[in-house]
């Protein structure tokens, strides 16, 4: 888990590494995971996402020419 303080100023990365652990298995496949939470990372003043999560939290704010007739359509197929 990341969680970024973010202000004007610059940000502040905090990371809570997290882990799953096995709890059990069934003969269908299913599985029972519970988190594993690690001690928290100590606090990086204008730390690095990795690129996957960086991604995630760029592409809501990109710009986009949306001359669609139908705009609320492809929205709503973009959000999912």
């Amino acid at each position: 888990m990341v969680a970024r303080l973010a202000t004007p100023a610059g940000h502040v990365l905090h990371q809570f590494p997290c882990t799953g652990q096995l709890l059990s298995r069934s003969s269908e496949g299913w599985t029972s995971v519970a988190p594993d939470w690690r001690p928290a990372c100590a606090p990086r003043p204008d730390g690095e996402l990795v690129p996957p999560t960086q991604a995630a939290v760029d592409f809501p704010f990109a710009p986009i020419e949306l001359d669609h007739p139908d705009p609320f359509g492809v929205t709503v197929v973009m959000m999912e």
